[in-house]
């Protein structure tokens, strides 16, 4: 059972469950007559409700309009061994709906990758017109919040820093601060934007760094917390190089 496509039929068994599942509810709540009915207010219900709308964006409304009773009907056949299709009409439509869904998560991907694209040429286009910052050769934009003692860092050299990590909404993806824990690491093992900031710094010094997409993920970014071609934003401070 190592197709390709086998997960399409666990997707379809969970659809079936979901579909069944508000008719059901309607019936037994006399939903129907204009009254929205009610329906995530366990935590099973709202997993079950979120799973739905997970499965539902996933396929896309222009890839499939989904028969609940076939759906149904499907299960059932299946279980009692009867399939009303033979198995290589199934593994056909199977691989083509698999790969309608690859390319409607191509086309969204594609879409935030553009969208993410200009919002960040627009951000770090502001950002380098603000005092204090400083552009690098690379496109690599800094302000420096405190200043450093010593030699800089090398690229094979480890070292220890406190940072924070947010997209340029401001949501944040990652940091040390609020685990009051300092990372420790290889400038080597970073992301270019960081490399070359660190070789930068001096130990002690704090800067704002505003990397751009290519020396960061780049246009696949980082799932689930790094968008595709998305710029970043970091606090970081060098503590110690070792």
């Amino acid at each position: 059972m190592n197709k390709p496509w086998t997960h399409l039929v666990l997707t379809a068994a969970i659809l079936v469950l979901l579909a069944a599942a508000p008719a059901c509810a309607q019936e037994e709540s006399g939903a129907g007559d204009g009254d929205a009915a009610p329906i995530a207010e366990t935590w099973d219900e709202k997993a079950s409700y979120a799973l739905g709308v997970n499965i539902g964006s996933n396929l896309g409304p222009e890839d499939l309009t989904l028969d609940a009773g076939l759906l149904l009907r499907g299960f059932r056949d299946s279980l009692e061994g009867s399939e009303a299709m033979d198995s290589d009409e199934i593994d056909a439509v199977l691989r083509e709906l698999g790969a309608k869904m690859q390319e409607h998560a191509d086309r969204q991907r594609q879409a935030a990758m553009m969208e993410n694209t200009a919002k960040s040429a627009a951000f770090l286009a502001e950002k380098a017109r603000e005092e204090g910052i400083v552009k690098t050769d690379s496109g690599l934009l800094y302000r420096e919040v405190r200043s450093g003692e010593g030699d800089s860092p090398t690229a094979n050299q480890v070292v220890t820093v406190h940072y924070r990590g947010t997209l340029i909404d401001g949501t944040r993806f990652d940091g040390t601060y609020e685990r009051d824990q300092p990372a420790t690491f290889p400038i080597g093992s970073v992301i270019p934007g960081w490399a070359e900031a660190l070789q930068l710094m001096k130990p002690g010094a704090k800067w704002e760094v505003f990397i751009p997409a290519e020396l960061a993920y780049g246009a696949q970014g980082s799932a689930p917390a790094i968008p595709p071609a998305a710029a970043l934003v970091f606090e970081i401070e060098l503590l110690e190089v070792q």
